[in-house]
């Protein structure tokens, strides 16, 4: 049932205290959303609900109820009804609030909810579900405020064509990578790496010669392991899997961890200084050199180049090379910046890869009507005891968030009210615009001035507070004031109140370098991802391609453009808010009730100083009495024309009154050139025009049908025509055949040509495997009634020419996901609808595979059509399965006996040779491995699970067509049949 206050905007009273009140009283009754207008406010619960339930998915699934409660589902159902309708072209979905406030979880809700009103059964929706964990793993960490707390800024982009979805690319900005070496009081490091201790076997470990967690500094900082574990948010096998789903290949994947190993193992090389005071190259202790050893192994680097790296710096001139000594603290930080930049470049080719496989593989212009949905998720205000370059540049990104917020909402809105004619209350907000200024004017913007002191070689972290309070200080600008006690703090006055920021390291952090010598030394790396990370190309997302590069990562833009890493963030900065203002929004403000990260408590104090930064109360009010919906007469028109029966004017202006009156809404306005509605407005005229799009698809369903039934008609007749004319056609030709054999006849000559003898099938050269077991357990396998529980294997020579994977893997190495090869399987092997090019890519990309040591496994029944596998399990056991290649598309079909009818399911094999259940997120190495893990594991839709196979009677099926054919055997093959077929003797006659 609907709660009466679930729009606060429609109360008809409401101040500060009535919309706190309000909030804490559904919060305490479990009702976390609850919506201001069309802004959707989630407070976080601090605690699992039962809030996302399938029942409740559906309840919320292509929803025209415009009275349902609050959900962040009925905001992604509202999305994706503007995308199926063509509303907008671009939109974009704002989750804003402070670290801790339930924004992840929120994104991760909202992208779950969408990728099923796609229908979550294809391949790229599980993809794209499938980067969450991934990335939370390399991004995301625990913070004092938040146990799950993102580290970098994601915008998500989706696109869509006819509501469903064809591609998607990520977009990062900023990942704190000094988190890597250390972490601030009761804070964490990023989450993978306490998973390669928690999850991963022994032996694994051992190989990459990992001890245990508390043995390495870069997790012992602040002593960060003592904090109370609120619980893995991810395992590394969902981990693993998703880098399965997402085509990284074992190797690359074997290659990430021991990259994970190397960082955590140079964190605790220790330096000592010598008699000059600099640091010493030769490092006799053993637990130094076994730290060297391990370091060189993991990077695939001779030991020697890291310790002189680590030690000196060499500069080459014109003539000859300077090496400088490096003191202690400088070989310290040398250590530091290796780690964070190795890790930096891992995680931007973690990205690239996941693009490489999410991005539409056709052509943009192929779409007339491509819409698109973004996502933002992005680091909350963050506000703790020490404050350093991080959290500027994550609190800097907040306010340009909530500047984005206030431009839609209060600026753009009074502007426009102004332009049209609007009659509407002038509201007042707070304006964060002289913030902005202050760090993104230039020359004498914060960000540019410390841009000029990064390019100073005497400049000091001091010399650059002087600078701020000399321009800014002594109430020369409002929102930034002076740190008296402090050479090297100072304060900005944010939106969300007063944050005191520590300048420590803001120059080297600007800078962000990292010496020539380490650069060369990784380019020359033994191992091949290393290689690339330093070949100016991580996000390119292969590591074996020879192309020319085309994509640089943002790192490698500021080394060649000298750019600073304030430079770069204030770019990405722009570009995404240019992004976002292409894009119609909509907002989910996030609220935390309390700083404890405890349940069922309510913080009046705290909830309500959020609710004053964000400017809830001003939103409210011009949400309830502003017009938030502005259409062109000639958009409204166009969309809710039908909706009059009145066509007495050709003035636009008329036509949109007409269409208002007629439909009975009220508290609209008409400006010059727009109609202004209330944001309930176009839910409810939706639902008026529900009945003409059903009329309308009945209308065309019969008419499509009439059109059919036409041309069905014509094509029966055309076909009786042509059957008439080509049985008259053979009547000819006999009665030619005729007269020709009776005239040769009479001749005494021999009839042309003799019928090609047939083949003796022991003659046949080729190889002709036996049926094998599946190397699934034995004990669990029960014999096809039909076969009486054997597999009857054909008594065949076999060659002794074998066909190896590696001379087949060649396509595979070069294949991209299906979609966007099916053009080159096409060109190749034929329309993926016959059975000649399914048989062709099988013997081509699959029969290493599938038949192993020359025998196909017991459950495998080739090409068979899927009427006659209904056939074979009719009679069977639930959960009796089989394989069997797919009749329309280059892969395979597992169908198996469920408890109403057979079930089909695609089966296809990714870029990395894995195979995949489409629609399911499990990857796996093998079908064995496939049909091992659905034995205890359900499959979507069906909550049984896989029993015993069902056996192939290889006699009943063309076994032959389902093996490649060696050139040898196919040489000798034609010519025993040239042998075999006897001269025909001439005769001469006159």
């Amino acid at each position: 049932m609907v709660d009466k206050n679930d729009d606060l905007a429609k109360l008809s009273l409401l101040t500060e205290d009535i919309l706190l009140e309000h909030l804490k009283e559904r919060y305490e009754r479990d009702l976390i959303y609850t919506y201001l207008g069309d802004i959707l406010v989630a407070v976080n619960p601090f605690n699992e609900t039962s809030l996302y339930t399938s029942q409740i998915r559906d309840f919320y699934r292509y929803s025209t109820d415009i009275h349902k409660p609050p959900h962040v589902y009925a905001l992604v159902d509202l999305v994706y009804r503007n995308v199926c309708h063509g509303i907008y072209e671009r939109q974009c979905c704002v989750i804003s609030g402070e670290s801790g406030s339930g924004k992840t979880e929120s994104t991760k809700f909202f992208l779950k909810q969408l990728m099923y009103l796609c229908g979550g059964s294809s391949q790229l929706e599980q993809q794209i579900l499938q980067a969450t964990p991934l990335l939370e793993s390399f991004g995301n960490a625990q913070t004092v405020m938040n146990n799950n707390s993102s580290r970098f800024g994601k915008y998500l982009a989706l696109n869509f064509i006819n509501g469903k979805v064809i591609g998607a690319q990520i977009s990062d900005y900023l990942l704190e990578k000094s988190r890597v070496v250390i972490q601030s009081p009761g804070e964490k490091n990023f989450h993978i790496f306490y998973y390669l201790f928690d999850y991963l076997p022994f032996e694994i470990k051992q190989m990459l010669c990992l001890r245990t967690k508390y043995d390495y500094k870069y997790l012992l900082t602040n002593s960060s392991l003592d904090i109370q574990n609120n619980g893995s948010v991810n395992s590394l096998d969902e981990v693993i899997n998703a880098m399965g789903l997402l085509n990284f290949t074992d190797k690359e994947q074997h290659s990430m961890f021991r990259i994970l190993s190397g960082i955590l193992t140079i964190g605790n090389l220790e330096f000592s200084i010598d008699d000059e005071g600099f640091t010493r190259q030769n490092f006799d202790e053993e637990k130094v050199k076994n730290n060297l050893a391990i370091i060189a192994n993991m990077f695939g680097v001779n030991s020697k180049l890291i310790m002189e790296c680590l030690t000196t710096m060499t500069t080459l001139t014109r003539n000859e090379s300077v090496i400088r000594k490096y003191s202690l603290q400088s070989s310290q930080d040398a250590r530091d910046a290796l780690s964070k930049h190795l890790y930096a470049r891992l995680f931007s080719w973690i990205i690239g890869k996941i693009n490489e496989t999410l991005n539409n593989p056709y052509p943009i212009q192929q779409y007339h009507h491509i819409v698109e949905i973004g996502l933002l998720d992005i680091y909350g205000f963050e506000h703790f005891e020490l404050n350093s370059f991080e959290q500027l540049c994550i609190n800097l990104a907040n306010e340009q968030i909530q500047y984005f917020f206030n431009q839609h909402v209060f600026r753009m809105e009074m502007t426009e009210y102004e332009s049209e004619g609007i009659m509407a209350e002038t509201l007042t907000f707070t304006d964060n615009q002289s913030f902005l200024e202050l760090f993104m004017a230039k020359p004498l913007g914060i960000l540019s001035l410390l841009d000029d002191e990064s390019r100073l070689p005497k400049a000091t972290d001091q010399t650059f507070v002087e600078k701020l309070n000399y321009h800014f200080g002594s109430n020369k600008h409002e929102c930034y004031s002076i740190k008296r006690n402090n050479k090297y703090s100072f304060t900005i006055h944010h939106y969300a109140g007063k944050v005191s920021y520590c300048a420590l390291g803001f120059l080297e952090k600007n800078r962000d370098t990292l010496s020539d010598s380490v650069v060369d030394m990784f380019k020359h790396s033994q191992d091949d991802l290393i290689r690339l990370l330093f070949h100016g190309n991580p996000s390119d997302g292969t590591i074996n391609s020879n192309k020319g590069l085309q994509h640089r990562t943002a790192a490698e833009k500021d080394a060649r453009n000298r750019l600073t890493v304030g430079a770069q963030y204030r770019n990405s900065l722009q570009i995404l808010m240019d992004r976002m203002c292409a894009s119609h929004p909509v907002f989910m403000r996030c609220l935390k009730p309390n700083q404890k990260k405890q349940a069922h408590l309510f913080d009046d104090t705290f909830v309500r100083a959020q609710l004053r930064y964000c400017g809830m109360l001003e939103t409210t009010r011009i949400r309830k009495e502003g017009y938030s919906v502005r259409l062109s007469f000639d958009e409204f028109i166009q969309k809710y024309g039908l909706l009059s029966k009145t066509h007495s004017s050709d003035l636009s202006s008329i036509k949109c009154r007409h269409i208002l009156e007629e439909t009975n809404l009220t508290e609209w306005q008409l400006g010059k050139t727009k109609v202004f509605l209330k944001y309930y407005h176009p839910e409810y005229l939706e639902k008026l025009m529900k009945k003409y799009r059903q009329a309308a698809l009945l209308i065309q369903r019969r008419f499509r049908g009439y059109i059919a039934r036409k041309q069905f008609k014509k094509l029966k007749t055309t076909s009786k025509t042509y059957k008439n004319e080509v049985n008259h056609f053979c009547v000819n030709i006999e009665d030619i055949n005729s007269r020709l054999i009776q005239t040769l006849t009479r001749l005494n000559d021999k009839l042309p040509g003799k019928t090609a003898p047939v083949i003796n099938q022991e003659d046949d050269l080729r190889p002709r495997p036996p049926v094998r077991e599946s190397s699934l357990h034995p004990s669990s396998h029960t014999g096809n009634t039909g076969t009486s529980g054997k597999c009857s294997s054909p008594t065949t020579k076999t060659s002794s020419t074998t066909t190896t994977p590696t001379n087949t893997l060649t396509a595979n190495q070069l294949m991209v996901d299906y979609d966007s090869l099916l053009s080159y399987l096409t060109l190749k092997y034929g329309s993926p609808g016959e059975r000649e090019s399914c048989l062709r890519w099988f013997r081509d990309t699959q029969y290493p595979y599938v038949c192993q040591k020359g025998t196909f496994p017991s459950w495998f029944h080739g090409n068979i059509t899927r009427h006659r596998a209904e056939e074979l399990l009719a009679k069977q056991s639930i959960g009796c399965f089989l394989i069997r290649l797919s009749e329309s598309r280059f892969g395979f079909s597992l169908s198996f006996r469920a408890e109403d009818r057979c079930r089909h399911y695609m089966i296809n094999q990714l870029k990395n040779l894995k195979y995949n259940v489409i629609g399911e997120a499990k990857v796996h190495k093998s079908l064995d491995e496939l049909i091992e893990y659905y034995r205890t594991h359900e499959l979507s839709n069906w909550d049984g699970h896989l029993t015993e196979p069902c056996k192939a009677d290889w006699s009943q099926y063309d076994h032959e067509s389902l093996m490649p054919i060696q050139n040898s055997v196919k040489s000798q093959a034609h010519q025993h049949h040239i042998k075999s077929i006897p001269a025909r003797p001439h005769k001469v006659t006159n």
